[in-house]
């Protein structure tokens, strides 16, 4: 045992594995595989959970001085629009820590790094589950801008998060890079579940919304403690977290720049337009079509058509995209991948055409549930496929010494293109 530099952190930054240790050593009990599971679906805790929680959000925006029951059509403005907006704010957030993160990478290690965003993300849901039991009717539009603000900090520190993942991960076999993408969708089916949950059981809108933030704060609080027991307790970790002190890391040059950029030109342009098109519709305005049939009189219509088909079966679907993906592994061909997520784009306009709620200029084309449903399941699947099989490729298509920097493209052109491509999907909203 040595002790490590700064910049690569390690177990309490002090003990590195040196090339004495044996080159196989297995994942004992699993931990390390359990652990990427958890921290892929902490990563993206913010995007699912505050969103999700549509109820409680409903009723903090709502028109205090309006007692009867709100529908799609009489919601206020911010009930409309938070979503979207929401989705701006993170987006923006995500870019700006982005860039902050890899301007101080070399400031403090990955280990600190991991563990400081993980806190800091804690103190935000803490901070938002105080707020759960304040009345802000006579400060709405204050406690609307405070939430944006405590959604762009919480996004931040997420961000930072995902850069030191992304930079984790790739020490690792690629199995653990599929388990942390996994994770991603394993998120958003545990957060609709939850919000299944509360619904079903008939929880009011602040207790729901406490169990929303609640149960968030809670798995954050489990991922990092899981983070530092496995960090301190499993040699397989320590030794691919340390290992890459060893290796000579090459100078990234303009022509090792371009040489990447172009081995992967297909791959990064599709994550852009795949993801791209997912954020400018998933939640923002996804999350306003209602059941056709809504206000009959039956619960499946009224209360649970949003969170089971708008979220649980995208997120559903998502995974099993994910999943399939990280098996099959085809097509391999970037340029065939590149011309299916061209097409995808087409969801677009097919989706503004659904019965979102409220609308003022477009009409409502495809006015039966199941053409919805139809289009959710393709859409959530191909966005798990495409991006895993992207994401897969890249380290196969990069020499090794390559891999670093396409990662670190990956992370770039995957928030760059989330931040571009929301403010779009609020336009979309007003558009319809």
């Amino acid at each position: 045992m040595t002790r490590e530099d700064d910049d690569n952190g390690g177990p309490s930054d002090q003990m590195i594995v040196t090339e004495t240790n044996p080159p196989t050593m297995e994942d004992k009990y699993h931990m390390t595989i359990i652990l990427f599971y958890s921290l892929g679906v902490t990563s993206v805790i913010p995007t699912h959970f505050f969103p999700t929680a549509t109820d409680y959000w409903m009723y903090k925006f709502r028109n205090p001085d309006f007692h009867g029951n709100y529908t799609e059509q009489n919601r206020t403005g911010m009930q409309a629009e938070f979503v979207a907006d929401y989705s701006v704010v993170s987006n923006v957030s995500n870019v700006v820590f982005l860039v902050v993160t890899i301007i101080f990478l070399k400031r403090l290690s990955l280990v600190k790094r991991i563990m400081g965003a993980l806190s800091g993300a804690l103190v935000m849901f803490a901070v938002t589950c105080m707020f759960v039991q304040v009345d802000t009717d006579d400060w709405q539009r204050g406690f609307f801008v405070t939430t944006l603000v405590i959604g762009f900090l919480l996004t931040g520190f997420c961000a930072v998060f995902m850069v030191s993942l992304f930079q984790l991960v790739t020490r690792f076999p690629p199995i653990y890079l599929a388990a942390m993408l996994s994770g991603h969708s394993l998120c958003g089916i545990f957060a609709s579940l939850v919000q299944i949950f509360s619904l079903s059981i008939g929880a009011g809108s602040k207790t729901s919304g406490l169990t929303y933030f609640s149960i968030g704060m809670f798995f954050i609080f489990l991922t990092l403690v899981g983070f530092i027991i496995t960090l301190t307790k499993s040699l397989f970790f320590q030794y691919h977290l340390t290992k890459e002190v060893e290796t000579v890391k090459p100078k990234v040059t303009k022509d090792l720049f371009l040489s990447v950029l172009n081995k992967l030109k297909y791959y990064l342009s599709s994550m852009i337009i795949v993801l791209g098109c997912t954020i400018m519709l998933h939640p923002g305005l996804l999350s306003l079509v209602v059941s056709v049939d809504k206000g009959n009189g039956k619960r499946w219509n009224d209360v649970f058509f949003v969170p089971v088909i708008t979220f649980l079966l995208h997120f559903s679907f998502d995974y099993i995209g994910r999943e399939i993906a990280g098996y099959w592994k085809k097509p391999k061909n970037g340029l065939i991948i590149f011309i299916a997520s061209l097409l995808r784009a087409a969801f677009v306009p097919m989706f503004m055409l659904c019965n979102a709620q409220p609308r003022s200029h477009l009409p409502v084309i495809f006015d039966q549930d199941y053409a919805y449903i139809i289009f959710v399941i393709i859409f959530a699947f191909t966005n798990g496929y495409l991006v895993n099989l992207c994401v897969i490729h890249v380290p196969l298509a990069t020499a090794e010494e390559e891999k670093p920097l396409a990662m670190i493209l990956i992370i770039i052109f995957m928030l760059v293109s989330l931040g571009a491509c929301s403010f779009i999907s609020s336009a979309l909203v007003k558009s319809i």
